[in-house]
């Protein structure tokens, strides 16, 4: 019988929170509402990861199989897991969420009611070693932004048909298949990234998303990704992929980027600048600094491509990297 839902979990190397991912899904909470399967993907491991999926896989209460993509890369492996799905709604989850019994059940019961192309879900973290100090005491610090992995909206169930802002994470999120097949997948480009670029692009092109706070995981996180280091990195290499939202117009080919983005960027410093001549609290004057290593990076990235961007104007032919967005999802339909 052909599930109602697909989850798509892409992995790598991380067998042991897999395993745990896996025991909470297959204790999800359905009333016979509905069925629904589970497609790992492993893009890679050289782990362990494919024998606790076969260990799995023979007592699991759901359909549960391993699909490979060699292509290194979180959108490719979202892609790959869409492509061999069988339901006609995918739920994208990741290897190291804790997902509460009643996820699942909480999506389709939003799919029902309010009859959206995607749903966001809610991710709030769980720290294996508690929040630092400077990040609990950073209040202004959105978690939304820093790269954790969780999302909070509120408690409501808001739409963007009403205009609300309904941006999801990749590690909590759920479209149908046919909205799929309308916009395409994750873009291949944006290594980091890619759940946003997938939000704009869709809301850009009429689909309706929605924000359901009781479709809830936690997201485990560890020590080693709450420290000022890690942040700085991954603020540094999400500009690199940004780079690439920007479009490219004639004028770039003096400045790399528009003006607006110059304007904004100078803002951001001057921020910096006052928040560090007055003294304020280090976890305000780290957001600012946040915003412009993201800067920065998106600056460089666009100097790099700036002579592909020569050779556009030049030759007329397009050397910019193309996205890549291709599923050619196998099964047709939706309910």
């Amino acid at each position: 019988m052909t599930p109602d839902l697909t989850v798509v979990i892409p992995t790598l190397n991380r067998a042991a929170s897999l395993a745990r991912t896996l025991e909470t899904l297959a204790a999800q909470e359905t009333g016979g509402s509905f069925t629904y399967e589970v497609v790992v993907v492993d893009n890679g491991s050289t782990d362990a990861t494919a024998a606790v999926l076969a260990r799995l896989a023979r007592t699991f209460p759901v359909p549960l199989r391993r699909v490979a993509e060699p292509r290194r890369g979180r959108p490719y492996a979202l892609n790959a897991g869409m492509r061999e799905a069988a339901g006609a709604i995918f739920v994208i989850t990741d290897d190291d969420l804790l997902i509460t019994p009643g996820w699942l059940r909480a999506f389709w019961r939003c799919f029902q009611d309010e009859r959206p192309d995607g749903v966001a879900g809610r991710v709030l973290p769980r720290w294996t070693d508690g929040p630092p100090a400077w990040l609990a005491n950073g209040a202004q610090m959105d978690l939304n932004r820093l790269g954790l992995g969780c999302l909070d909206h509120g408690e409501r169930r808001v739409s963007s048909r009403a205009g609300r802002y309904c941006r999801w994470v990749g590690g909590n999120m759920a479209i149908r298949r046919a909205a799929v097949q309308h916009v395409g997948g994750f873009d291949g480009r944006m290594i980091r990234g890619q759940d946003r670029e997938f939000y704009e692009r869709c809301v850009e092109r009429g689909l309706v998303i929605c924000y359901e706070p009781a479709a809830l995981a936690h997201h485990l996180i560890g020590a080693d990704r709450v420290t000022p280091a890690y942040f700085r990195r991954w603020r540094a290499r999400q500009g690199a992929y940004d780079a690439y939202l920007v479009p490219w117009r004639k004028t770039d080919v003096l400045t790399l980027l528009p003006l607006w983005w110059y304007g904004r960027t100078l803002r951001s410093l001057g921020r910096w600048l006052a928040a560090a001549v007055t003294r304020r609290p280090w976890a305000e004057r780290f957001r600012h600094e946040l915003s412009l290593r993201h800067a920065g990076s998106i600056w460089v990235r666009r100097l790099q491509l700036w002579p592909r961007w020569w050779a556009t104007v030049l030759t007329g032919r397009d050397w910019l990297p193309a996205p890549d967005t291709t599923v050619w999802p196998t099964a047709a339909g939706c309910p």
